[in-house]
């Protein structure tokens, strides 16, 4: 084999190695798609609804039965510090662990390499005091059992389930966390901006006709053992009344980013 002829062709593939995703042109007048993954845990193990056995610190066995929660205001932030923030419109997404689609929010933003996601866990004030014809879809009232039209207001974060421990009469155990802050008098205020450094566990690079698909982990179990104990024993109810405020400080520390695996297909799921 000529030996020049060789060395040329060595080059070459050395070429086309060495043009890593580090060098890819990123041009913010096109859009590429971005994915979050939920993925529910307890604790080391996955959620499964309705059939499966957890136990908190305060070993209290039980069972998940439904799960609900809104995301909302998403913002993500590039490696330049430029933040890019989902029309508001386009940015309520209802997570139920019983609905698959559901918990692979998509959405389309400019290209670029980003750093930082960040996230509201419920509903702002503004939209809890909208006109109830301005809220559809996921922010629909009537269809997904996530409003109180006695308390005018939504419910950021809806768990029950089953445990020994409950005190109430069929042993369930239900967390229904709301309140804005108030709309007429003041009230708690349980809306929970979650924020992200996707650097650690790989930033989202996002491309046209591609999809950056961020992966996060959601522990169920910090509920109840996170900064502060929660008991199903000493609350098996927990809505207006009770210790709402501090299961939402607790629910505000259970995501965590696993991976991104970017340069993905775009695909229907």
């Amino acid at each position: 084999m000529n030996i020049k002829f060789l060395l040329a062709s060595l080059l070459l593939v050395a070429s086309l190695f060495s043009c890593s995703k580090d060098d890819i042109n990123f041009e913010n007048n096109k859009n590429g798609q971005v994915k979050l993954k939920f993925d529910h845990i307890v604790g080391g193990k996955s959620l499964v609804l309705n059939d499966y056995t957890y136990s908190n610190n305060s070993n209290e066995q039980f069972n998940v039965e439904l799960l609900k929660y809104y995301v909302s205001n998403i913002k993500l932030t590039n490696e330049k510090g430029e933040e890019y923030a989902l029309p508001k419109k386009e940015s309520y997404f209802l997570i139920d662990a019983a609905e698959k689609a559901s918990l692979f929010p998509k959405f389309n933003i400019p290209e670029g390499k980003y750093t930082k996601l960040e996230f509201v866990l419920g509903v702002d004030s503004i939209t809890n005091t909208l006109p109830v014809e301005d809220r559809t879809g996921a922010l629909d009232i009537a269809k997904h059992g996530m409003y109180w039209s006695w308390n005018s207001g939504y419910i950021f974060f809806k768990m029950e389930g089953t445990s020994p421990a409950s005190t109430s009469t069929d042993k369930k155990f239900r967390y229904h966390i709301g309140l804005f802050g108030g709309y007429d008098k003041p009230t708690k205020n349980n809306i929970k901006t979650i924020k992200i450094d996707l650097t650690k566990a790989g930033a989202a690079e996002v491309k046209e006709n591609l999809s950056s698909d961020i992966h996060l982990m959601v522990d169920l179990g910090k509920v109840f053992d996170a900064d502060n104990k929660i008991s199903i024993a000493q609350n098996s109810t927990v809505m207006v009344a009770g210790p709402n405020d501090l299961i939402a400080a607790n629910y505000a520390t259970m995501f965590t980013h696993d991976h991104t695996h970017n340069f993905q297909k775009l695909s229907n799921e």
